[in-house]
């Protein structure tokens, strides 16, 4: 993210992060990772159910993610297993919604460069 981040600032976009994981863990991740953008946390998925993006994970792929560790009630601090769909929304200044790309498989994502593009399609 770090890496296009001058390329979006030249185009007058900025980027934000928003996720369902506890503050503590959104921080650390920052951390870890050295991004230079904004975390927000979305507590319970409120936002992402109001984006139409909040997904209830299947009991099927619950019980992966345990086997993986993976908790996401305890992850998520709100004892419900639910995630947003893995999206990118490109929101102009008057906040019309110009671009939206999500998919709910988490490895199917957007290049960087693809945003890139794109935000100088939008001009």
């Amino acid at each position: 993210m770090n890496a296009v981040l001058p390329a979006f600032r030249e185009l007058g976009a900025g980027l934000v992060v928003i996720s369902p994981q506890l503050p503590a863990a959104l921080a650390e991740m920052k951390a870890k990772l050295k991004l230079d953008v904004p975390i927000l946390h979305d507590f319970g998925n409120a936002f992402a159910e109001r984006l139409g993006i909040g997904m209830t994970v299947p009991d099927d792929l619950a019980a992966i993610y345990a086997k993986f560790g993976i908790d996401l009630p305890v992850a998520n601090g709100d004892g419900a297993w639910k995630l947003p769909v893995p999206s990118r929304w490109i929101v102009d200044g008057a906040g019309l919604v110009r671009d939206v790309f999500d998919d709910p498989d988490y490895t199917v994502r957007p290049e960087p460069a693809e945003t890139v593009a794109t935000l100088r399609a939008i001009g």
